[in-house]
């Protein structure tokens, strides 16, 4: 099924097929059991209705305006948006995008009605590191007046802060604002372009994201010596490894990846866990899987990490990884 639509600036029809508003709405849309729907007053009411394709394909049409809530029902995030709404805050977001691209991390601008959005794209991330990767970024930046969403850590009741989806008609301008390069220029220059590109957003590396996590959290200070009954074996922090171990405990490093209750155990992300099988022990400082997943240390944690995401799972680059990310 396909539909067309004149985007603004453009003569001729633009196709839209379903596969890729599916791709698009996979980007954007984290929730479908409600969705909020602009007023021409520019406000926001939410409707418990389910979100099917078909309204998303009326908010490309421009028939409606779409809100996009960035929370899941279970408080977890696969972007974050900086929103930033004077021209001097804009002019703050577009250095901050030209930051990201020198480093080769993508980030994704789109102009709004009194500045623009700063879209990053993520894997899963709970809603509360998603937050703290966010405001590490703007205070390294200093752009404290950039509004951050998603607006809380964790859904406590509602469905917490939204953002207009891109790519809709804001009600109260009737224009359609689209993305840009940091240098000012049309991300692509066909509206159905655009739509392409962001219906399979390039995502910030994981390990860009722990990089700035880390600085977050408090260091773990080296145990003391020990005397060793073999005088030529290394002291304790002397390699690499003995020192990646000692910079942050595991409880500390594996609660950035792993949501743990109280108890310190939660689902093991390494096979398909439907007893909270993977438990931290804070006393002696490893963790462990009883359906069998090797592994006790930060290092091997980071190991079989890496292999999930199809990345070298090697001691070497795993800890040549973890040197970059925590010191």
């Amino acid at each position: 099924m396909t539909l067309s639509m004149r985007s603004e600036n453009e003569q001729r029809p633009v196709e839209l097929d379903l596969t890729l508003v599916t791709r698009y709405a996979a980007t954007f849309i984290s929730r479908t059991d409600l969705y909020p729907v602009q007023q021409p007053d520019g406000r926001y009411i939410t409707l418990h209705k389910p979100l099917g394709l078909s309204l998303i394909m009326q908010h490309l049409l421009g028939q409606i305006t779409l809100g996009a809530y960035l929370l899941d029902v279970t408080s977890t995030a696969k972007s974050i948006c900086l929103d930033a709404d004077t021209d001097e805050t804009w002019q703050g977001l577009l250095t901050l995008a030209r930051s990201l691209q020198q480093q080769n991390i993508p980030a994704y601008l789109e102009l709004s009605r009194r500045g623009g959005h700063l879209w990053l794209f993520t894997e899963p991330l709970d809603g509360s590191f998603a937050r703290r990767f966010g405001k590490q970024l703007l205070a390294e930046h200093q752009l404290s007046s950039v509004e951050l969403y998603p607006k809380q850590d964790q859904l406590v009741s509602g469905p917490g802060s939204l953002v207009r989806l891109p790519l809709g008609i804001h009600r109260l301008t009737g224009r359609k604002y689209h993305f840009i390069t940091p240098d000012g220029e049309p991300l692509a220059p066909t509206f159905r372009e655009q739509i392409t590109l962001l219906a399979s957003p390039s995502r910030v590396p994981f390990g860009f994201i722990m990089s700035l996590l880390v600085k977050t959290l408090p260091s773990v200070e080296a145990p003391k010596p020990i005397l060793e009954r073999n005088p030529t074996s290394p002291a304790p922090g002397h390699t690499l490894s003995e020192r990646i171990k000692a910079r942050i405990s595991v409880l500390d490093f594996i609660s950035e990846y792993v949501q743990l209750d109280t108890k310190h155990t939660g689902f093991c992300p390494f096979h398909d866990d439907q007893k909270q099988s993977f438990s931290v022990n804070v006393e002696q400082n490893y963790w462990h899987c009883f359906a069998g997943c090797p592994g006790q240390t930060v290092i091997d944690f980071w190991m079989l990490w890496r292999a999930k995401y199809g990345q070298e799972g090697s001691f070497t680059a795993t800890i040549k990884e973890l040197r970059d990310m925590l010191f």
